[in-house]
C-alpha cells in the first residue's frame, strides 16, 4: 500500500490563521482610524464653541455700542433742534456760573 498524506488540513489551518490574522489587522485598523477621527472631530468642535463664543462676546460688544451711538446721536439731535427752532446754543465754559 501507498502512503497517502493529506495536506489539506494544514492548508485549512494556515488558511484560517491568515484570515483570523486579517481580520484582526483590519479590526485594529479600524479602531485606530477611529480613535483619530474622534480626536479630530473633539478638537473641531472645541474649535468651534471657541469661535461662537467669542461671535457671541463681539455681538454683545456691537450692542453696547449701538445703544451708546443711539443714545449720542440722540443727545446731538436735540442739540442741533434746540439751536434750529429755538435759538438756543449749549453755553461755553467761561459763561457757566455755578453757584454754591
Amino acid at each position: 500500500m501507498e502512503k497517502v498524506y493529506v495536506t489539506v488540513k494544514k492548508n485549512a489551518q494556515q488558511r484560517n490563521a491568515k484570515h483570523l490574522l486579517t481580520i484582526i489587522l483590519l479590526s485594529a485598523i479600524f479602531i485606530i482610524v477611529t480613535l483619530h477621527m474622534r480626536g479630530e472631530y473633539n478638537g473641531i468642535r472645541e474649535e468651534l464653541i471657541e469661535s461662537l463664543k467669542r461671535e457671541r462676546a463681539v455681538t454683545e460688544v456691537n450692542n453696547k455700542l449701538k445703544m451708546e451711538l443711539s443714545v449720542i446721536t440722540r443727545a446731538r439731535y436735540i442739540e442741533l433742534k434746540a439751536n434750529e427752532r429755538l435759538g438756543l446754543k449749549k453755553p461755553k465754559e467761561e459763561e457757566v456760573l455755578v453757584l454754591r
